[in-house]
This record gives C-alpha cells, structure tokens and sequence, in this order.
C-alpha cells in the first residue's frame, strides 16, 4: 500500500523523500550564500564562528519562514508545507517552528544524527524527520 493511499479522500499527500531532499539542497544554497555575505560582512575569520554563524543564519531562516509562512523557500519552489501532524492542514506557527528548527539545528552538529535525520523518512510511514517528529509536524505537497 502506497502511502498517499493511507490519507483520507482529498487530503495532500505527503511530500516524498527526493522532493523534500530537493528543496533542502535549495534551502542550504540560500543558507550559506547569506551566511557567506554575512561572513563578509562581519569579517569572521575562525572556522568556528562561520560554523555557528552558519547554524544561526540556517535557525533563523527555517524558523521565521515556516513558522510565519508554513515553507521556507526551497520548499515552497517545491510546493510543500509542514503543517501540524494531528490535524495535517494547520499552520505549525512560531513555537512549534522554533522547535522544529532547533532540533534540525542540533542534530547538525553531530553529524551521524543528521546522517539519520536526513534518511529517517525513508523507512517513517509519515515520511517524517527527526525534527518533524520533534516538533510534531508533517510536510504535505500540494
């Protein structure tokens, strides 16, 4: 059984694998093209501060982008939304965004969790992240 044959008459199906992993590689260009302007910008030298830079540009993006708007702009060029996990079509907003984010952010840092992160919705029936899971969200394409 396919999974969009699991969601009720009508609903959006849920974002697939290789579309999510799309606007994520559409997300981290916009990332660290702003991280690097930045970077330029504020004259960061040490490979640490671009790395924290780096994770605070990509905190701040993801949070106030799908928190405010539901996508950020890699997944809106793919046409996907995350949206709560009970429901399936309400707004995530701020808070549930910040810990979306964060978790994203922190299972960054250690590189075989994101390694994990990254593959999770491959075997999850939801086609869920860890940090979906985090937060208690899905992501639909409509």
């Amino acid at each position: 059984m396919n999974r969009a044959s699991q969601l009720p008459a009508g609903a959006v199906p849920l974002a697939s694998w290789g579309v999510r992993a799309v606007g994520a590689v559409a997300d981290a260009v916009v990332v660290g093209v702003a991280t690097y302007l930045i970077d330029l910008a504020a004259g960061i030298r040490a490979r640490t501060g671009y790395l924290y830079l780096d994770l605070a540009v990509s905190f701040v993006y993801s949070f106030a982008l799908v928190g405010f708007w539901g996508h950020t702009l890699g997944m809106a060029w793919m046409k996907l939304d995350a949206v709560e996990a009970v429901e399936g079509r309400t707004p995530i907003g701020p808070a549930r965004a910040a810990i979306r984010s964060l978790a994203a952010g922190l299972l960054t840092i250690v590189p075989v969790a994101a390694f994990l992160d990254v593959l999770w919705p491959l075997w999850d029936r939801r086609n869920q992240t860890l940090h979906d899971k985090a937060a208690g969200t899905i992501v639909l394409r409509h």
